[in-house]
């Protein structure tokens, strides 16, 4: 195994750091989905101030983020990338700092864990959420209400 990947597209180097950055923090929607799968969220840049990016979406609301090491402002456009495994499901009445609510519409059972695919009012497309069966995503039925927990460290900004 090595401490540093580079992934190239092209013959062009796309990013080089270690395999935990690049699977976290990629630099681009490209090198993302190259190493697996990762829902995207469109987003507008309402602040970009030093290290950070402050970006309104649909179904996130307003979030602050890290602003990544090679981000290029391209107009006012943004993409937020988050993984399946980085949200968590709210059961009962649990609450967290920061969730969306939304509605099961497929679930795929995988052994230790469900692939849930939700949808969530704004996104243009379902969000992918990958929880393991301990505590019984397995049993969730399509069609259930649903909450998910997320980090906004787990957000990852891309500039369009």
């Amino acid at each position: 195994m090595s401490d540093r990947i580079a992934v190239m597209f092209g013959g062009r180097i796309a990013q080089v750091a270690s395999p935990k950055e690049i699977y976290q923090r990629p630099v681009n929607r490209q090198v993302a989905d190259f190493l697996g799968g990762m829902n995207f969220v469109k987003a507008e840049i309402v602040e970009e101030n030093g290290a950070s990016l402050l970006l309104d979406t649909l179904g996130f609301g307003r979030v602050r983020t890290e602003k990544p090491k090679a981000f290029v402002r391209n107009g006012g456009a943004a993409t937020l990338g988050i993984r399946p495994e980085r949200l968590r499901v709210l059961w009962d009445n649990a609450t967290a700092k920061f969730e969306v609510a939304g509605k099961v519409v497929e679930r795929h059972y995988f052994g230790e864990i469900t692939h849930l695919i939700v949808e969530i009012p704004g996104l243009e497309k379902p969000l992918s959420v990958t929880e393991t069966n301990d505590f019984g995503a397995d049993d969730i039925p399509v069609g259930a209400p649903i909450r998910l927990a997320y980090d906004p460290e787990a957000l990852v900004a891309m500039a369009d």
